[in-house]
């Protein structure tokens, strides 16, 4: 498995395709059984979630339809079908993911060797050039929800311009007397993206200070992952991941990350900075916004 690649199998190095709805889904390999069993597993907690999204989507396209011909008093439907048809496609997505996936489960199960499965992953390539690496080692740090930012930035500026042109249309064309639109409205844009700045940027720049000096001059090692679990934050959700390592003094080092790259699943191996007078002390690479651009592939 090649760090940031398309994901791979651990064990076999099949390529393995991302399933479940937008990717959501445990990984598994059809040709050598690898994760099968947590893919199943996973798949069997989450059954009534698609039957539960079909069935709201399709109340409300239901909804949407009986006002929209209420308004229109039977007359113009038209307008209204595409959006019934769009609203019911959408909720039966997940369904559909999710009888794909039960499916190609089955399919694997029946074809793969999965009592014969081979317990040790395959060398990584990855970590074998970052350890070729001089010392201090090169590091840049990338950080992709800037774009995110630059598109809330930009949202929350045209909510400000459209109240700015609401105010002004609502005015008298030929009033002296108009009242101003308050800055305000313009303030709360900028307001609203430096919260977002100082909750989501800064303490991620932090983060990677105090990191920094491992991915540059620390011990790396190659960590096995464990476990592999989605967290539920409110709205939105991470995965994490629990991880050991052996340090070159012998301890055996358990540590639990965020995976940033949402591409690490169990049995993998990745790249694992450390320092070596106190192991505890360390960090996933995959858990990091820092890149090291002479390993890069």
């Amino acid at each position: 498995m090649e760090f940031m690649s398309n994901i791979t199998c651990p064990l076999c190095g099949s390529p393995i395709k991302q399933r479940g709805f937008f990717g959501q889904g445990k990984p598994f390999c059809v040709q050598c059984g690898w994760n099968l069993e947590r893919a199943e597993s996973s798949l069997r907690e989450k059954a009534r979630v698609p039957q539960f999204v079909l069935v709201a989507f399709a109340i409300m396209a239901i909804g949407l339809f009986w006002v929209s011909s209420n308004a229109n008093r039977g007359d113009h439907l038209f307008p209204a079908l595409p959006i019934l048809a769009i609203f019911v496609l959408a909720g039966g997505m997940p369904l559909w993911s999710y009888l794909s996936t039960k499916r190609a489960i089955a399919l694997a199960r029946s074809s793969a060797p999965v009592q014969g499965v081979q317990g040790q992953p395959l060398p990584d390539a990855f970590l074998q050039r970052i350890q070729s690496l001089p010392r201090p080692r090169r590091i840049r740090f990338r950080f992709p929800g800037a774009s995110v930012v630059i598109v809330v930035f930009a949202f929350a500026f045209l909510i400000a311009i459209l109240f700015f042109g609401v105010a002004r249309s609502g005015a008298p064309v030929a009033s002296k007397n108009a009242t101003p639109v308050p800055p305000v409205i313009f303030l709360g844009a900028i307001v609203f993206v430096g919260l977002v700045v100082g909750i989501v940027i800064i303490p991620a720049v932090l983060k990677e200070k105090r990191n920094r000096p491992l991915f540059q001059d620390g011990e790396v090692t190659a960590a096995r992952v464990l476990a592999q679990r989605t967290v539920a934050q409110g709205k939105t959700s991470y995965s994490q991941i629990d991880y050991e390592f052996r340090a070159s003094d012998g301890q055996t080092i358990r540590n639990s990350e965020r995976d940033l790259s949402r591409k690490v699943f169990e049995d993998m191996l990745i790249p694992v900075f450390y320092d070596p007078v106190n192991p505890s002390r360390g960090a996933a690479l995959c858990a990091s916004y820092s890149k090291l651009p002479d390993a890069e592939g």
